[in-house]
């Protein structure tokens, strides 16, 4: 039986401090590794910067067997990723700030780095993880050491690169599972004899049959899906003071049979009120969908990075970045046999990014960052919406289509636009000992970002009942808009950090975030539903702790935070089906996170983390009602993680080992007006992997199994009620398991 959460962290701070931990004496070397990163765009360790860091190794993201960018948060305190198009694309909220927006063209709060290359809209974020040093995501606003701006956070995905030793290494693995699983991946490097240039090239390729089954089709599960990467990366290390590193990716992800859209809380009269249809003697994970649809996103990517020691005190550092995305997605979004509601998206996306850095290694008290940034982003996108199809032709006898009376019954919505994002900034953080225990942090950051919409068209067709063949833009609504919109921010951090001893250090900050203005990607009717967001703000005050104890056998890392948060952006889907860009003039976030690591025994280490949330909208009026005191979307009060890595059954070839982990996501809800039908409940998710490493480490065999209870979640939900007589949704994963492989060379 599962305990209450906070009852469970309780025990397990208990059982941590009780253990019988084995003497320093007796286990010398027995300590928690350094965890070095470069959040702060500086190798450092995670113990000495005045953040909330938390970081998942290459190794832990193995034991997690996490496979794409919506699995991250598994780990992480404060951390949820919502899936508005299934598991295609993440949408990130850390700490309560979140976006809730399914069009095309918005950016998320939340920054994604990939090698330093920011991600901006969902056709790049929707990535495979392999073979990877570690992920870092940092929480609270982001942006005087960072190109791009972020109100909420930031999560930086850093990629393997060939070590320059001389050595030709790889490794190899090969997977099978249930649902005709089948993945393999695999990593080949070398580097010459002087050790100056090196490459690596690593791959990915899964695929799967559906875990949702589909009673109205002769094949095909829906959520079957293939993945494939590939990424090359070189490293030229020119002389002592300058280093090149050159990457080149390509991936695509595939759903050939559509995804796991839900039909829930069908009211009376059934699914779109007249079909009688309410999923009547389905299992949670079967479907009855009228359409064979498919997602696909593709991504290219290229990276330069160099870094060059102008002297012994200063580097300067280039990231040049290339990105191509293209995604598509068929959805069958009413969940049913019926053509009620089918949905078609398509965006193509190019972006370009230059962001050069001058550091300094004084070794006096002061040191320094200095950025410049410039960002262009270049999208097209696209939507198409045919609704109540089923009902199409003259149902009241009036001699005329419905769909020109009501502008529902029977027609197709279709918009599509340009969007042209500039964004330029200039960054800076310093920090000043002010004695050998204080440190004062000060950062600045000036951004101009320009948002375009070019040719947003739109129009009204409809489905002739004579011939069953569509006619499309038979009513122009909006023709060629244009718009522009300029916003100019300054943004600040201060920090204080101090040391109370060589093993526990404090801080205490203040910073500034902001996010850039948005155009509604979801007007079809009318030039006026185009409505614009105004930037969106956040004064974030946090306290912080961070310690190493027991001879770093037990790292204990805190903080307490508060948000005044103005302008949230969201898209409210209204009762007649009209989607409005609004923003919540003023919320207030606040709560805190531990998070817990430690090795009682040599054969054990923990890894927990707890988090808290207190969110309310101040002032917030939406269709004439006062939603002031309801949750902000996407902010469970509660949330958390553990995870236990055991060695066992030692051998004189190797070793048996298990992994357990866990994590518990408390209420929360999907829309601001926290209706209860749109609510998902408290849920746990655990997961299992145990296996048998040999005593060189080459060799790696494992079972595991996700969401062993075979958890029923929601991932994602829309109020449909008013219109369609249902609430859309997407599934979380069901139970899977599988035996993997691994080799190194």
């Amino acid at each position: 039986m599962l305990t209450h959460p906070q009852a469970s962290s309780t025990a397990l701070l208990i059982a941590l401090s009780t253990a019988s931990l084995p003497s320093y004496s007796e286990n010398k070397g027995l300590v928690i590794e350094e965890v070095i990163v470069t959040a702060q765009k500086r190798a450092e360790s995670l113990q000495d910067i005045p953040l909330s860091v938390s970081a998942l190794s290459s190794h832990e993201l193995g034991a997690l067997k996490l496979h794409d960018t919506t699995e991250i948060a598994a780990q992480i305190p404060n951390v949820q990723v919502a899936t508005p198009y299934s598991d295609s694309q993440p949408a990130f909220s850390v700490r309560g700030i979140s976006m809730s927006d399914f069009s095309q063209n918005q950016s998320s709060p939340i920054a994604m780095y990939v090698d330093e290359v920011y991600k901006g809209v969902g056709a790049l974020q929707a990535l495979q993880l392999f073979d990877l040093e570690r992920i870092e995501v940092l929480r609270g606003p982001q942006g005087t050491l960072y190109g791009k701006n972020a109100t909420g956070g930031a999560v930086n995905i850093i990629s393997r690169l060939p070590e320059l030793n001389g050595v030709t290494q790889g490794d190899i693995s090969v997977g099978l599972g249930n649902f005709q699983r089948k993945e393999s991946r695999g990593a080949l490097e070398f580097s010459n004899a002087d050790h100056a240039l090196g490459a690596r090239i690593a791959f990915t390729l899964s695929e799967a049959d559906g875990w949702v089954g589909n009673q109205t089709m002769a094949r095909g599960n829906s959520s079957a899906f293939r993945d494939l990467a590939l990424r090359l990366s070189s490293r030229y290390q020119a002389s002592e003071d300058l280093e090149m590193v050159l990457r080149l990716s390509k991936s695509r992800s595939k759903q050939n049979e559509g995804h796991e859209v839900l039909a829930t809380n069908i009211g009376a009269g059934g699914v779109g009120f007249f079909t009688g249809y309410d999923r009547a003697g389905l299992d949670y994970f079967d479907s009855e969908l009228d359409r064979r649809g498919g997602n696909s996103i593709d991504n290219t990517n290229a990276s330069l990075s160099v870094n060059w020691d102008i002297s012994d005190q200063l580097t300067l550092t280039s990231v040049s970045s290339y990105d191509e995305g293209e995604w598509t997605t068929e959805e069958d979004a009413d969940g049913s046999p019926y053509n009620i509601l089918h949905i078609d998206f398509g965006s193509q996306v190019t972006s370009i990014a230059q962001d050069l850095r001058l550091s300094s290694n004084f070794d006096g008290d002061f040191n320094f960052l200095l950025g410049l940034y410039g960002h262009r982003e270049d999208l097209d996108a696209s939507v198409g919406q045919r609704l109540f199809y089923s009902f199409a032709g003259d149902n009241d006898g009036s001699g005329t289509l419905d769909c020109f009376e009501d502008f529902v019954t029977g027609c197709r919505a279709d918009n599509n636009f340009n969007q042209v994002k500039t964004s330029l900034a200039v960054y800076f953080q310093g920090h000043y000992n002010l004695s050998p225990e204080l440190t004062f942090t000060l950062g600045l950051r000036f951004t101009k970002d320009d948002t375009e919409i070019n040719n947003y068209n739109a129009s009204l067709g409809y489905l002739d009942p004579a011939t069953h063949s569509e006619v499309l833009g038979a009513i122009p609504t909006i023709s060629d808009y244009q718009n522009e919109i300029t916003d100019r921010n300054w943004g600040t951090r201060f920090a204080l950090d101090y040391a109370l001893s060589s093993d526990i250090t404090s801080y205490i900050s203040f910073t500034t975030g902001y996010r850039g203005s948005a155009f509604n990607g979801q007007a079809y009717y009318d030039e006026s539903e185009i409505t614009t967001a105004a930037p969106e703000e956040v004064d974030a005050w946090e306290m912080g702790l961070k310690s190493d104890l027991l001879d770093r056998r037990l790292r204990i890392n805190a903080a307490l935070f508060h948000y005044a948060y103005e302008n949230q952006q969201f898209l409210d889907v209204t009762p007649n089906f009209l989607s409005v860009l609004v923003n919540a003039d003023k919320s207030t976030v606040q709560g805190a996170e531990i998070e817990i690591t430690a090795i009682p025994h040599p054969t054990l280490d923990l890894r927990m983390g707890l988090g808290y949330l207190d969110s309310q909208y101040d002032k917030l009026e939406l269709r004439g009602n006062d939603l002031s005191g309801n949750e902000l979307i996407n902010a469970p009060s509660l949330n958390f993680n553990a995870m236990i890595n055991w060695r066992f059954l030692e051998m004189d070839r190797g070793h048996v080992y298990l992994t357990l982990d866990t994590n518990y996501t408390g209420d929360q809800y999907f829309d601001a007006f926290n209706n209860h039908n749109t609510r998902q409940e408290a849920y746990w998710l655990s997961n299992i992997r145990v296996g048998f490493q040999s005593q060189n480490g080459q060799l790696d065999i494992a079972f595991w199994a996700k969401n062993l209870a075979d958890k029923k979640y929601v991932t994602f939900m829309t109020d449909l009620q008013d219109l369609f007589n249902f609430d859309y949704a997407h599934r979380g994963r069901t139970r899977t398991f599988g035996l993997d492989a691994h080799y190194r060379f």
